[in-house]
């Protein structure tokens, strides 16, 4: 099983990431940085719409070796907070040697990844690959091979594995021109799309080992009907997962509605897109959360 995740940055323009979640897309990362002083204009409105749309979100940053590793990852950590629930790991995005050394990038990479990962309190996804195998000479750097790596290779085959990594996590398959092209619903123009190996789940349960301590598990739900809510919000994301007889009952309901969604028990990316869609439909307020009023709204034969 593979779940399909896009990259983006201000080069994408305003996304719309509420038509973004209604494709097959469950994750996304954002440019955050690059170099020391660097922002991306769009990062502040990505990272927060990602997650209100109910997608799991990551961060990263792009690499420039010329500059000092240590000032790059603490800008990186402050531009992007601490984790929180629903985010992915963040990001090195390693592709330009920047003028320096073969032993210059490598040890600015090993500097970058220590000085960032103290700061998040978290590993690190490394995006690299050509510039590795090529310019690098594929370095077996030991230290980093606990990572994910996140890699690219545009066509039909797998992408090649650099030494220390033994398999990619994170394939980005197309930039929106070459390769398995695809027209992302929400973005504008050619957009960068990455297949994550494994299901949702897996991913799920990435984000859930980031986020830290997780918040008190939600009240249990009384017996359910269509005609009493159940006593819990039905949310994601959250930790844990909000899954339960509840759930399959309101997903059977907005399903027979006409929202897509799959009666699975399990309150995830898809239902929470299709919660969304029924609010502005009902007018309600669009926060993917099904409360009393949502829950009502959905049995109500009267809201058609």
């Amino acid at each position: 099983m593979r779940v399909l995740g896009i990259d983006v940055s201000h080069h994408n323009g305003e996304v719309d990431w509420f038509s973004v979640a209604r494709t097959e897309v469950r994750f996304a990362y954002a440019k955050a940085t690059e170099g020391g002083t660097f922002v991306d204009p769009r990062f502040a409105a990505n990272w927060s719409a990602i997650r209100d749309a109910g997608l799991l979100r990551g961060a990263y940053h792009f690499a420039r070796p010329g500059s000092d590793p240590e000032t790059q990852a603490a800008q990186f950590a402050s531009v992007v907070g601490p984790q929180s629930w629903g985010g992915l790991p963040p990001a090195l995005d390693l592709e330009v040697m920047d003028g320096q050394s073969k032993q210059a990038v490598i040890d600015w990479t090993l500097a970058f990844v220590s000085k960032a990962e103290a700061l998040f309190g978290s590993p690190l996804v490394i995006y690299t690959g050509g510039l590795w195998r090529r310019e690098l000479g594929g370095p077996d750097i030991q230290a980093l091979a606990s990572r994910l790596l996140w890699t690219a290779r545009y066509g039909p085959t797998e992408p090649v594995v650099p030494l220390p990594w033994r398999k990619w996590s994170i394939w980005q398959f197309t930039d929106g021109r070459s390769g398995d092209a695809r027209d992302i619903r929400g973005v504008s123009g050619p957009c960068d799309c990455d297949w994550f190996d494994g299901d949702i789940a897996d991913l799920q349960s990435l984000a859930d080992r980031l986020a830290g301590t997780p918040p008190p598990a939600p009240p249990q739900p009384q017996p359910v009907s269509g005609d009493t809510w159940p006593g819990r919000l039905l949310m994601w994301p959250s930790t844990p997962t909000v899954r339960g007889e509840d759930v399959a009952t309101w997903q059977a309901r907005i399903a027979a509605r006409g929202f897509a969604v799959t009666s699975d028990g399990v309150y995830g990316p898809e239902s929470k897109a299709a919660c969304i869609a029924f609010q502005r439909h009902a007018g309600l307020v669009p926060d993917g959360i099904v409360g009393r009023r949502t829950w009502e709204a959905t049995f109500n034969p009267g809201i058609v």
